[in-house]
């Protein structure tokens, strides 16, 4: 074990959070020699400045600022190291692999680990078309060009993993099937204590996402007016269904960055999954937390507004879990019949944990099932 290096390439800057579920903590706490070279600087300048978050360091943690300098990091690595590297665009990635690999001799791990929905599932006409007209683009248009790289591992945490970044398995790499890093995150995790029933409102960020400055994405919208009806619809749920509502804040969110309380309810941060597991049922415009909701078998709504219209996932999310999206614009008794109706549909749970969660229902970390195979070689 002590001659074997993993250095972990994260592309956004680095929070605990991904300390914890990029794996640099397994392996880091397993006395392994572990680093982060964290390259937001080459691949996202000034995200960092924009995005008022949390972010983490640890004694192994370099941000690095050039290409040079991130060559000159991976450059001595040998035959028994491993490269973790996570992407998010993937044509800007895939060239940028191809000069690392020219650089070292170590081997280059791609953990997928969470596929979701939206990926594959598309929503409305326009989107449709794009699904058929894009695989033509890729296959017969001559200059267009999907990102390839032949990653050595391609770790996938469930089926549909496997057609994210298809143009990183070549015909030598190993394909390791393991666990989504939600599902893995349940594996024996502890229940929220809370002193009466809570349903969690699982926050999207879909109104002010961070990641919009990666896409460009411009939403010219009233945040002012979305907040208002949020507020409405969990004073609402608390009247209605005699429960507490807990808001559990995205990891990177903006409206509840640092807050404790929003508008008379309870805000928790990086507590999302232990809040469901002890909940009566959630609520969410369209959550990769919605996992832990299908793991625990809970009771879930999706929901909408006039104002998010724009946000697809929340369709992809019901098209695959066949629920209907419950509209916030106005609640009435027809929203409280059709709330009733949804937190009794879980007819796509199943399809829905084999196919985005987990390939079965070994308790194995994903984690341990890669060391596993490290020591192998």
């Amino acid at each position: 074990m002590e001659f074997v290096k993993i250095v972990f390439i994260p592309n956004l800057p680095y929070t605990y959070r991904d300390h914890k579920r990029l794996g640099v903590k397994y392996f880091f706490d397993k006395g392994y020699d572990v680093e982060v070279l964290d390259i937001h600087h080459i691949l996202h300048p000034e995200y960092k400045q924009k995005v008022s978050i949390n972010y983490w360091t640890f004694e192994s943690h370099y941000e690095i600022q050039t290409n040079e300098a991130l060559f000159e990091k991976i450059q001595n690595l040998n035959e028994s190291d491993y490269i973790f590297f996570y992407l998010t665009d993937y044509k800007m990635h895939t060239d940028l692999l191809e000069n690392m690999k020219s650089k070292t001799k170590a081997k280059f791990i791609t953990y997928v680990g969470g596929s979701i929905p939206n990926s594959y599932v598309r929503c409305g006409l326009i989107n449709n078309i794009k699904k058929i007209i894009l695989p033509l683009f890729e296959k017969y248009v001559s200059g267009y060009k999907k990102g390839k790289f032949d990653t050595d591992i391609f770790v996938s945490g469930s089926k549909k993993d496997e057609l994210i970044y298809t143009g990183l398995i070549g015909k030598n790499t190993v394909l390791l099937k393991v666990h989504s890093r939600d599902y893995n995150l349940c594996l024996g995790l502890k229940s929220f204590k809370n002193n009466k029933p809570h349903v969690v409102y699982v926050d999207t960020d879909a109104i002010d996402a961070s990641d919009y400055i990666l896409t460009g994405k411009k939403i010219n919208v009233s945040i002012k007016t979305y907040k208002e009806k949020i507020k409405s619809y969990l004073a609402w749920i608390e009247k209605n269904y005699g429960v507490e509502v807990i808001i559990a804040a995205h990891p990177k969110s903006r409206i509840y960055h640092n807050k404790k309380e929003f508008e008379g309810f309870r805000v928790v941060h990086g507590d999302t999954a232990s809040l469901i597991k002890s909940s009566e049922f959630i609520i969410t415009e369209g959550s990769t937390s919605i996992s832990y909701a299908v793991f625990y078998e809970k009771p879930l709504i999706l929901f909408s507004m006039s104002e998010i219209n724009f946000f697809e996932h929340t369709c992809s999310f019901a098209k695959e879990l066949n629920k209907q999206i419950i509209n916030i614009d106005f609640l009435s008794n027809e929203t409280r019949v059709s709330m009733d109706k949804e937190l009794l549909n879980k007819s796509n749970y199943n399809y829905y944990k084999y196919n985005y969660m987990t390939y079965n229902d070994n308790k194995i970390q994903s984690f341990e099932i890669i060391e596993n195979y490290i020591n192998e070689k």
